[in-house]
């Protein structure tokens, strides 16, 4: 019974670490709301529908966890039936992540003052976001006709390509914020630049947010090819739409950091991290 062990301890552990990181999304919703409460409609509206959604995926994905480890409790029978939450968890987390990324290349396209490079490098992701979203429904589609959780390989290939597209999208968003941010320092007079910590800290918060989904997404590709017959890779399936939500909400939120938290910089707005009118509030901000 111990090779069972490798398609059930994964669900359990994702399912747990899956309602931890909604109770993190969910004070950081609240966060939002409470401090930005004038905030872009279209950022709101953003923000109320990634939560939905990522409650909604927590339901399914429960019902997932359920269907296994409660009803298919000693009957391994169930290992080999795929209930339908197994096929609605991933769509939410391609829907979640291209929402995300979408908003990331929006940020970018300002920050680069909307140049021809700026509309280039975010129609890119853009392209890049809506592709891996599209992918996720192919292969769930794929995988309802598997009807067996055996039948696995005939979809290997398509999710290679979602999760594969995803990870370069998320390293191309995070690249270019750090070129950005690192410009932007340059430009800064020198002297400014020899105590100006808060855009040494910047890129640093914008590499690890960004690592953050890049990791998960390739843990996730490196689990599902090496270990084609376990479930592994259910750890990362349940949480990837949890990461993506965290860090567009962590992005948000910390514009709300007060000017001593940012260091002995000159810096005296937040809006480095996310433009909200244009880009002078960035410039102006020195």
């Amino acid at each position: 019974m111990s090779e069972y062990r490798l398609y059930t301890a994964p669900i359990l552990a994702g399912t747990q670490a899956n309602w931890a990181l909604l109770a993190t999304l969910a004070i950081q919703v609240y966060t939002f709301h409470t401090r930005f409460p004038n905030d872009r409609g279209w950022i709101k509206i953003l923000v109320y529908t990634v939560f939905p959604l990522e409650m909604l995926q927590t339901g399914v994905s429960t019902h997932y966890a359920y269907w296994v480890l409660v009803l298919g409790w000693g009957n391994t029978a169930f290992l080999e039936i795929l209930p339908w939450s197994c096929l609605a968890t991933p769509v939410f987390t391609g829907i979640t992540a291209a929402l995300v990324q979408i908003f990331f290349a929006w940020r970018i396209y300002v920050l680069m003052r909307k140049t021809i490079w700026a509309c280039a490098v975010t129609a890119v992701i853009v392209m890049l976001a809506l592709t891996q979203g599209v992918t996720i429904f192919i292969v769930v589609a794929q995988f309802a006709h598997a009807t067996a959780f055996t039948n696995v390989m005939r979809i290997m290939v398509g999710v290679k390509a979602w999760l594969i597209t995803a990870a370069v999208c998320d390293v191309l968003i995070t690249t270019t914020l750090v070129i950005i941010f690192f410009h932007y320092r340059m430009q800064a007079p020198s002297e400014e630049r020899r105590t100006d910590t808060f855009m040494v800290k910047l890129m640093l918060t914008t590499v690890e947010t960004g690592a953050v989904t890049s990791v998960a997404a390739l843990i996730y590709l490196f689990l599902f090819i090496m270990y084609p017959r376990t479930n592994l890779e259910e750890t990362p399936t349940f949480i990837l739409g949890k990461l993506y939500a965290n860090v567009l909400l962590f992005t948000l939120n910390v514009r709300h950091m007060p000017k001593a938290q940012h260091g002995a910089g000159t810096f005296t707005s937040v809006y480095v991290t996310y433009p909200t009118d244009t880009t002078s509030d960035f410039i102006d901000s020195h």
